[in-house]
This record gives C-alpha cells, structure tokens and sequence, in this order.
C-alpha cells in the first residue's frame, strides 16, 4: 500500500527536476557522476519526502539535499576543487531560487531557445560547444584561435546577452549590475 503523504511527490518534484540536473549539472561535471548524484537525489528526496515543509519552496528544499550529496560524492571520490564550496554551492542554490521567483521555467525556456537563436553563427556555436556538448575551455579557445582568458570574457559576454534578452522576452525589470 502506498504511503499517502509520497501520493503528492510528483507534482512537487516534476515542476523541478530540470533545474535539479541543471543545478547538479553546474557542480558536477562528469556526464556519468552527475547522472549518478540526481538519482540518488531523487531518491532521497522520495525517501524524505515526509519531512519536506510545503510552506517552503520545494527547489529549494530539493537543491539543500543535492548540495549535501554533491560534497559528499565528491569527499568520497577525492575531488573537492577549491571552486566547489558549500559557499560557492549555496550562492548557485541562490541564483536558482531567484531564477523560479521570477518567471516560470517553461516560459524561461522558451525565451532562452529565442534569444538562442538571435545570436551571430560563430557566438552561438561557443555556447552549443561549451553547455551543450561540454567541450573544454582549452580546447574551445584553441580551435577559435583565442587565448583562454579571451574566450572566457567571450563566454562571460554572451551569457550577460542572453540573461538580458531572456528578461526583456519575459518583460523583467533589468538590475544595473
């Protein structure tokens, strides 16, 4: 028989799941490792599901147990880049929980393929090489004929373009950052 209080984990946990990969996705960046920590996520947050306050956020509920998962897969494995802080995690929680205040991620999703769409051919290619395909920074910036550090304030670039153009397709305001 099921447990009454698992019969709603669904609704809660569908609505967040990409941004749960998205968010493991930025820590973790081994395709096999990452995969291996959102399941085991996921199954926590099943498990725990009882204990889960609906009176809060359940991303952010969801992304405090990845954080505790993601240090200790990395403890176990021995690889805790100096970049990968609880601090640094918990700021990255931050910007999520900032992102599902402002806007629906389906709405977010489909602004993002727009403003995706609106670059030049060759600024489009470095974001499908970098977040779509994983490639690296050094192998990036050698194939473009960049120094690594160029191809970084190129990135850094585009991703401000596309933040921007993704908050005026939803009509956010823009901070002055």
């Amino acid at each position: 028989m099921s447990d009454p209080s698992h019969d709603q984990f669904l609704p809660y946990f569908l609505p967040v799941q990409a941004d749960l990969r998205a968010f493991i996705g930025a820590a973790v960046r081994d395709v096999v490792t990452r995969e291996d920590v959102f399941q085991e996520v996921a199954m926590i947050l099943w498990k725990k599901f009882d204990l889960y306050d609906p009176a809060r956020p359940f991303g952010a509920w969801a992304r405090g147990i990845a954080i505790r998962k993601i240090l200790e897969d990395r403890r176990l494995r021995g690889k805790l880049p100096e970049s990968c802080t609880v601090e640094t995690l918990e700021a990255l929680s931050a910007g999520f929980a900032a992102d599902e205040a402002e806007a629906p991620w389906a709405d977010r999703e489909k602004a993002l393929h727009h403003c995706l769409e609106q670059l030049p051919e060759r600024s489009g290619r470095f974001i499908r090489e970098r977040y779509h395909q994983n490639h690296s920074i050094e192998k990036m910036a050698a194939d473009a004929g960049l120094s690594i550090d160029a191809l970084y304030q190129t990135l850094s670039r585009l991703r401000r373009q596309l933040r921007d153009c993704v908050q005026r397709r939803l009509g956010l305001t823009l901070d002055e950052s």
